[in-house]
C-alpha cells in the first residue's frame, strides 16, 4: 500500500510521487515545504482554500488507490489501497477538530486521523476489509468503494461530534497536504467489513447544517474563532444571493438594489438560523465597506421587518430577536440579551458591555452614557421604560461575574514543562550577582502571582526589586513586560502619584503592577512612613466612584522600581522592604518572554507548596546587601569623621548615647547640620552593620572609639 502525491506546476505539467504510508505520516507533522500550510491557514479567506496565491505549489494526496504514470504518459489506478476517505470540514476550532480525532479514534476501524491543510477539516482513513470480494476490474472497484463509503459516513456519523461532510465518492478523491504535529495512526486497524448486499443509498442531502451555528453565544466563547465561522457563513450566502437578485436594477436604481440585497441577505441568514443581532452588524459592517452612506438604523430596520415576517411564516421556528412578552421586565430583559452581553468586572468593580455578536468589538464599562443609550434604544423599539428599569436588570445577579486574572491563570493549569521560565527571564538582567538575583526575583514573582490570587489574606506581598542603572538600559521596559498584553493593558502602570492616599488606595485594589519610576524622587519621608507602610499591606479600604459606603477589599498590586541612582534607601532602621539590584549591562530584550510557561510555572509551582516569601536568614541578607544602596545623612558622615567602631574588649573603647554623640557632631558641624535629632542618629547607629550596642541608664549607649 502507498500514498500517492500529484504536483501540479505553473506550467500545468503534474509531478507524481509515491509514499510508504510511514513516510506521509512523518513528513505532515512538519511544514517542510517553505511554510506552504501554514501560509496557507493564515491566508485562506471564507474557507475556499483556491484564493491563496500558491495554491498551484500545494501537493494533492491520493490515499484511496495508488496511481502510476502509464507508457502513455496518463495517470491510472495500479492497486486499491482498502481505504476509505472521510472528511469533517468547516470546523470551528482546534479543539474541535482534536475532539473530531479522539472520537475517530474510538472506532477500531480507523486506520488514521489528521488536521487538513486549512487547519479547519480533518481527513478519516477507514481500513476496510473486502472479504471474498475480487475486485478485478477498475469499475468494481469503484462500486465498492462506494457503497463502503455510504456505510462508514453513517457509522461515523453516530460516533463523531460533528457530521461527516458528505462529498461525490471516488477512488480518485484526493485532499491538499495536510499539517498536523500529531496524527493519529493504527496500522493495526480493524477492517470495516462493507456489506454489498445492502441496498443503502446515498442521502441527497446537502451540507447546509454546515451553515448552523450556536443559538446562543456564551460571553466567554473565543470572539475570533466564533467570528470567523459566521465570516464563512455570510460569504457563502452573499454568494448565493448574488446569484438571485437582479444586476440590472443595480445600474438603474441602487438605492432599490441595495434595499433588495439587505432583504435577501437577512432571508438568507435567517434560513440559516442566524441571531438577528449577529445579523445586522455583519450586514452593516460588510454594506459600510462599500457603500459609507450606508447607516446602522437603515440595515436593522430591514433587518427587523425581514426576521418579523419570516417568523410569521414560520411560526414553530425560535426567533432570535426581540420577542413580545409581558411583564415589562421581560420585554427588557429579552431585548437587553438579545442586543448585549453583560459582565461584573470584578477586579475594576463595574459592570461591562458589549454587542451581541461576534464582529470584533472591545468590552466598555456601563456608564451612566451607556444606561441612558439603553433606555433610548428600547423606548424606541416601543418598549416603555425608565432608566431605573435599565439599572436593575443591568445592577442585579442576572449578569455574571468575571474575573480576568481568575480567567486568565486558570488557563495555565497543567501547562508548564518543567524548565524555571522565572529565572530564565530574570538572567536577562545582568548583575554583579546573577545566581542571588535569580532566587529573588523567583520569590518575588511568585509572591506577585500569590498576591493576585489571595492565598494569604494575613501578608502583601512586601518586596520591592529595585533596579539601579544608568539611564538607557531597559530597566523600565523589562518592567512593562512583566505582564502579558492581557493583563497589562490594564493592569499596569508607571505613573501613580504618592500623593493622594485615596487614589493609591484604589489602584492597589485594581493594578497587578506598579512600577515606582523614577524612585529617587520619592521623599525620605515618603519612603519611611507612607510607602514602608502601603506595601504590606493585606488589603486596603477604597470608596470606588459613585459607591455611597468603604470597602475592605484585597489587594492586588505588587511593587517595583527603577532608579538611576545607587545611593537612594533612606531608612535608617535598614531597608527590608527593597531588593537593590545593580544592572550592570543592557537588559536583554531581544525576546518576548515566554508569558504562557511564565505563568504556568508560578500556577504550578504554588500548588506545588513552593515557598514565596523571604524567610528571616533572606530578610538579613537582602538588608546587609542593601547597604550599598544606603544614603547617609550629614549626621551620619559627620559621625564616620568623629568616630569608628570599636569591639567592647578595646582599652580606648567607650559607651556614649546617641545624644553625646550628636553632641560632638554639632560642635564639629559649626552650624551646617539642620534640625538634627539624636532619634533620628539612634536608629542610624542601630543599623549600621558591626556596631555594638546595648541598655542603659534607659537609653540606647553605642561602642565607639575617637578617632585622633
Amino acid at each position: 500500500m502507498k500514498f500517492t502525491n500529484i504536483r501540479t506546476d505553473k506550467n500545468g505539467q503534474q509531478h507524481l510521487k509515491c509514499y510508504e504510508p510511514t513516510t506521509f505520516f512523518e513528513r505532515i507533522q512538519r511544514d517542510a515545504n517553505r511554510d506552504l500550510i501554514g501560509t496557507l491557514r493564515k491566508e485562506v479567506v471564507y474557507d475556499n482554500p483556491q484564493n491563496f496565491s500558491r495554491y498551484h505549489e500545494i501537493p494533492h494526496i491520493y490515499v484511496a488507490a495508488e496511481l502510476r504514470r502509464q507508457a502513455n504518459g496518463a495517470i491510472g489506478l495500479s492497486a486499491f489501497n482498502d481505504l476509505v476517505v472521510l472528511e469533517v470540514r468547516q470546523l470551528m476550532s482546534p479543539e474541535d477538530c482534536e475532539a473530531v480525532k479522539l472520537a475517530a479514534k474510538s472506532l477500531p476501524m480507523t486506520y488514521a486521523a489528521f488536521v487538513g491543510a486549512t487547519g479547519q477539516e480533518v481527513v478519516i482513513l477507514v481500513a476496510l476489509e473486502r472479504g471474498d470480494s475480487a475486485l478485478d476490474t477498475e469499475a468494481e472497484r469503484e462500486a465498492f468503494y462506494v457503497q463502503a463509503y455510504s456505510q462508514a459516513a453513517q457509522l461515523y456519523d453516530a460516533v463523531l461530534p460533528h457530521r461527516v461532510t458528505r462529498m461525490q465518492p471516488s477512488l480518485r478523491h484526493s485532499f491538499l497536504l495536510p499539517l498536523d504535529e500529531a496524527p493519529y495512526v493504527n496500522p493495526q486497524a480493524k477492517g470495516f467489513n462493507a456489506n454489498l448486499s445492502a441496498s443503502i443509498q446515498p442521502k441527497e442531502d446537502s451540507d447546509d447544517h454546515l451553515l448552523l451555528l450556536p443559538e446562543k453565544r456564551l460571553p466567554q466563547e473565543k470572539d475570533m474563532t466564533a467570528y470567523q465561522n459566521y465570516e464563512r457563513s455570510y460569504e457563502a450566502a452573499s454568494r448565493r444571493v448574488a446569484s438571485q437578485i437582479n444586476e440590472t436594477v443595480h445600474n438603474q436604481d441602487y438605492t432599490r438594489w441595495l434595499k433588495e440585497y439587505a432583504t435577501c441577505m437577512a432571508a438568507e441568514l435567517f434560513r440559516t438560523n442566524w441571531p438577528q443581532e449577529e445579523t445586522v452588524y455583519h450586514l452593516y459592517n460588510h454594506m459600510r465597506g462599500g457603500d459609507k452612506s450606508t447607516t446602522e438604523e437603515f440595515v436593522r430596520s430591514i433587518v427587523d421587518a425581514t426576521y418579523t415576517e419570516l417568523q410569521a411564516l414560520h411560526p414553530g421556528r425560535k426567533n432570535h430577536g426581540e420577542e413580545p412578552a409581558e411583564p415589562l421586565m421581560q420585554q427588557v430583559v429579552r431585548r437587553m440579551e438579545s442586543c448585549y452581553c453583560f459582565r461584573r468586572n470584578t477586579v475594576m468593580g463595574y459592570e461591562e458591555y458589549r454587542p451581541n455578536h461576534t464582529w470584533p468589538t472591545p468590552w466598555k464599562p456601563v456608564t451612566e452614557e451607556v444606561i441612558n443609550t439603553f433606555t433610548m434604544d428600547l423606548q424606541i423599539a416601543g418598549v416603555d421604560v425608565w432608566n431605573r428599569d435599565v439599572k436593575r436588570y443591568v445592577h442585579s445577579t442576572r449578569v455574571p461575574r468575571y474575573d480576568p486574572i481568575e480567567e486568565y491563570l486558570y488557563k495555565k493549569l497543567g501547562k508548564w514543562d518543567g524548565r524555571d521560565h522565572i529565572r530564565m527571564l530574570a538572567a536577562t538582567v545582568p548583575t554583579k550577582n546573577p545566581q542571588q538575583w535569580a532566587d529573588w526575583f523567583h520569590s518575588w514573582f511568585l509572591a506577585m502571582v500569590a498576591q493576585w490570587t489571595g492565598r494569604d489574606r494575613r501578608y502583601g506581598n512586601a518586596i520591592v526589586p529595585l533596579l539601579i542603572s544608568n539611564q538607557g538600559m531597559h530597566k523600565s521596559a523589562f518592567c512593562r513586560l512583566l505582564l502579558p498584553p492581557e493583563l497589562r493593558s490594564w493592569g499596569y502602570s508607571d505613573n501613580l502619584s504618592l500623593a493622594e492616599e485615596r487614589s493609591v488606595h484604589l489602584a492597589m485594589s485594581q493594578m497587578l503592577l506598579i512600577n515606582l519610576d523614577e524612585f529617587n524622587r520619592i521623599s525620605p519621608a515618603k519612603q519611611q512612613g507612607f510607602l514602608k507602610n502601603i506595601v504590606q499591606l493585606p488589603s486596603v479600604k477604597v470608596k470606588r466612584p459613585y459607591a455611597s459606603h468603604t470597602e475592605d477589599v484585597p489587594r492586588l498590586t505588587s511593587f517595583i522600581a527603577t532608579t538611576n541612582i545607587s545611593d537612594v534607601l533612606t531608612d535608617p532602621s535598614g531597608s527590608r522592604r527593597f531588593i537593590g539590584v545593580e544592572v550592570t549591562g543592557n537588559i536583554d530584550l531581544s525576546q518576548t518572554p515566554h508569558y504562557e510557561q511564565l505563568y504556568a510555572q508560578a500556577v504550578a509551582e504554588l500548588n506545588a507548596g513552593v515557598r514565596y516569601w523571604f524567610d528571616d536568614k533572606e530578610t538579613e541578607d537582602i538588608m546587609r546587601h542593601n547597604q550599598q544602596f544606603q544614603r547617609q545623612d550629614a549626621a551620619e558622615q559627620f559621625f564616620y569623621d568623629l568616630y569608628e567602631i570599636a569591639s567592647p574588649g578595646d582599652p580606648e573603647a567607650r559607651w556614649l548615647s546617641a545624644t553625646e554623640i550628636l553632641s560632638d557632631i554639632k560642635k564639629h558641624a559649626k552650624g551646617l547640620l539642620k534640625n538634627p535629632s539624636a532619634i533620628s542618629l539612634g536608629r542610624t547607629l542601630k543599623a549600621i552593620d558591626g556596631i555594638g550596642w546595648k541598655r542603659a541608664h534607659q537609653n540606647n549607649v553605642f561602642c565607639v572609639k575617637p578617632r585622633l
